[in-house]
């Protein structure tokens, strides 16, 4: 499966693209009108003709795609039409009334990162526009400028609503039932070529990095819990040898349980020694603890400290997990 790039830099050339693909063929494609933008082996990354003037690079597996739907919980609780495709899609070409053009840019869903958006983003984005990740925040680049690409927090209403359901206990509706929002959260970014072939940002469209408040530490509180957390802390590096981490089905059975608990809830867990729920609230934390690789090759970085650099990169960790966790961090 290779990786497609391209460079479209004008709406004729996007409707041609489309025209000149032939939809996928075979039993299980019948009447989906799947056209890959390149390798017909990654169909999920297609071309879309919204209508006659709208056309929509999908990277599959959105709020707006029909065909390979939404991971995201609650995705799968509605049909998405060719409105949602427009208005979810990473990449959306438009052919004005009077004949000008626009392209929208739009980031991920949810609170995560969004490796395969991102990465989508940087193959299909027009000639003198780039996508730009920098301290961790995403931005488009044209002009000399770079406009600020939050990510998205709009949520279809039957989605929303799965999400909102306080009977559930999934953990991604605990994940994204603060982020998700029915309004239009002005989240894309649209710009407009001008008579000198340029693009420019389209006023009222995108949001404003000088707007976005990093959130701080609410130092005061966290003070009045110093003791415990620096003793949590001692008690799980030393608990941590003995845990069978590498197990999934202990991490399953840990991992979860405090996910239900108040910020309030999860302070008495670190401050009393004897809460039957501590255990579990350590090994959240050191199951992610980890270099990212994948099964027996893993590494847990709480078992595996041998240097005063290793200590340090999990106190940091550990530092981050505090502060989400506890209720330290401002909004």
């Amino acid at each position: 499966m290779a990786l497609t790039y391209t460079s479209f830099t004008c709406f004729k050339e996007v409707e041609a693209h489309y025209n000149n693909t032939t939809p996928l063929r075979g039993e299980q494609n019948i009447g989906k009108d799947i056209r890959p933008i390149g390798d017909r082996n990654c169909k999920w990354e297609r071309i879309v003709k919204v209508s006659p003037n709208c056309y929509a690079l999908s990277d599959g597996y959105h709020f707006g795609d029909e065909v390979f739907t939404c991971w995201t919980y609650g995705g799968a609780n509605y049909t998405p039409t060719l409105a949602d495709m427009e208005k979810y899609a990473p990449i959306v070409w438009r052919k004005k009334r009077d004949g000008t053009e626009e392209v929208t840019l739009r980031n991920g869903y949810g609170p995560g990162a969004h490796n395969g958006r991102y990465a989508f983003l940087y193959r299909h984005t027009p000639p003198a526009m780039w996508f730009r990740i920098r301290n961790g925040k995403h931005f488009v680049e044209t002009g000399g400028r770079e406009y600020y690409l939050a990510k998205v927090r709009t949520t279809p209403r039957p989605a929303y609503d799965a999400i909102m359901n306080i009977s559930s206990t999934h953990y991604w509706q605990k994940r994204t039932k603060d982020w998700a929002m029915l309004h239009d959260d002005n989240s894309a970014v649209t710009f407009r070529k001008n008579e000198k072939g340029k693009w420019a940002h389209v006023e009222g469209t995108g949001q404003d990095i000088a707007q976005v408040k990093a959130p701080t530490v609410k130092k005061e509180v966290k003070a009045k819990y110093k003791d415990a957390i620096k003793s949590f802390f001692e008690w799980g590096m030393t608990m941590s040898p003995l845990l069978p981490l590498e197990d999934r089905e202990y991490r399953r059975e840990h991992y979860s349980k405090p996910e239900g608990y108040t910020v309030a809830a999860l302070r008495n867990v670190v401050t009393d020694e004897e809460h039957p729920m501590r255990l579990a609230l350590w090994v959240m934390f050191a199951a992610d603890c980890t270099d990212n690789s994948w099964g027996i090759h893993r590494e847990y970085y709480t078992k595996t400290v041998e240097t005063k650099e290793d200590l340090q990169r999990v106190r940091s960790r550990y530092n981050t997990f505090i502060n989400k966790k506890l209720g330290f961090m401002t909004k």
